[in-house]
């Protein structure tokens, strides 16, 4: 058994190998230097297309609602498990506060200064190199190799839920997605769910001048607005987040709105808030809102809603004992000299989307940055060149190994 490990480490070495580094770096710039904020990724879809096409990789589009369409391509037995690389294509939009030009992929000091440089257009750039390298290494004969570029990921994760709907993650055996929170020195094995609500608030109009003859959606809403924000959940005992504390439940309320210029006493208000859940405990967000509600004897009528469909993203939890993780730390340390410490994502990601379709193990890793440097929808995003092509490399190794030994 130990003959034939060793025997497939340097098969995925061999692969990992013969990935360029000046090329890695050159398509990552390329692509930053296409912009593509979210709704607006059609340019950037094309240019994918095209370096597959070009490669031989049968690349497709995949149409998704409100966005440009997804990238995919696919190698390997059309029956056999897949081995899937997700990656998104947009970003954020261009943040006050940049010295660099966001979209010129500059390199100064080491670092590439960049929209989408950390989030995470490198990370495709690198993904898109393993996965050709795996294609022209023969690699594909029992399981099937899936490179995606999704779309809609920085709004509501459209792209990868178009992807899940449509069955393009059954029979998965690994699931590896390029977001590098903190880098090559983690690995993301879980993250926590998110619920979003809509609770709608309808109380009574009067005159201004005579408020006590009407009842205002808008008190009532800041009433309950700020019991939600007391409100305090459960906490993790073993598993923490990317900024190193335990993981823990909580809420966020992300608009209030309500009321008018007329001189009247508001008869509606609408609130919007995000619960967030832990990873193998039964989510109670929803029923302790509706206790919130209830304990505090509003006036108003309220009607609190569940949004379903893309909005849900599942919590989940890759084993750390699982064979997908122990590759990867292992792959990584290969290409580095250091082992990884493993996270858990505290916002939302497409990876929740995946989990909510399929059980095989997922695992997010890149190139990314922390600390300081961790400027995620920030300006100046810029991440350190020398990740890039390790990166490449330990996506291929990781795949080829998965593939063949598990």
């Amino acid at each position: 058994m130990m003959a034939r490990v060793r025997e497939v480490r340097a098969e995925a070495s061999s692969v990992a190998d013969a990935i360029d580094e000046k090329e890695v770096v050159r398509l990552s710039q390329r692509l930053v230097r296409i912009p593509s904020i979210y709704h607006n990724e059609h340019r950037l879809g094309k240019f994918i297309f095209g370096m597959l096409d070009k490669w031989g990789l049968s690349p497709k589009f995949v149409p998704v609602e409100g966005c440009g369409p997804n990238v995919v391509s696919e190698i390997g037995p059309r029956d056999a498990p897949r081995v899937v690389f997700n990656g998104h294509m947009d970003t954020v939009e261009v943040m006050a506060g940049w010295k660099h030009d966001p979209f010129g992929a500059e390199i100064y000091k080491g670092m590439m200064y960049g929209l989408g440089t950390l989030d995470m257009k490198c990370g495709i750039a690198t993904m898109l190199l393993a996965y050709r390298a795996i294609a022209e290494s023969g690699g594909a004969k029992q399981v099937r190799f899936a490179f995606q570029a999704v779309t809609g990921e920085e709004d509501t994760g459209m792209g990868t839920w178009t992807l899940a709907e449509s069955g393009a993650y059954k029979r998965s055996k690994a699931v590896i997605v390029g977001e590098g929170f903190g880098g090559l020195d983690e690995v993301t094995i879980g993250r926590r769910g998110a619920s979003y609500f809509d609770i709608d608030l309808r109380g009574r109009a009067a005159h201004g001048a005579t408020p006590e003859k009407g009842i205002s959606a808008i008190s009532d809403a800041s009433r309950l607005v700020s019991a939600l924000d007391s409100l305090r959940g459960r906490t993790s005992r073993d598993m923490k987040g990317d900024d190193g504390t335990p993981l823990s439940e909580s809420q966020t309320v992300l608009k209030i709105q309500g009321g008018s210029d007329s001189l009247s006493v508001p008869e509606k208000c609408y609130v919007y808030m995000v619960r967030y859940s832990l990873p193998g405990l039964k989510d109670r967000g929803e029923r302790e809102i509706r206790d919130v509600i209830r304990s505090l004897g509003l006036r108003s009528k309220v009607d609190l809603r569940l949004k379903t469909g893309v909005h849900r993203y599942r919590p989940y939890r890759t084993s750390p004992g699982s064979a997908l993780v122990k590759v990867a730390l292992d792959a990584i340390k290969d290409q580095t000299g250091s082992r990884p410490k493993l996270i858990y994502g505290l916002s939302e990601a497409d990876d929740n989307k995946i989990a909510r379709v399929t059980r095989a193990p997922i695992i997010c890793f890149g190139p990314g940055e922390s600390g300081e440097l961790a400027r995620y929808h920030q300006p100046e995003e810029a991440v350190r060149v020398s990740q890039l092509a390790p990166a490449a490399r330990a996506y291929a190794a990781v795949a080829v190994t998965i593939a063949t030994l598990s």
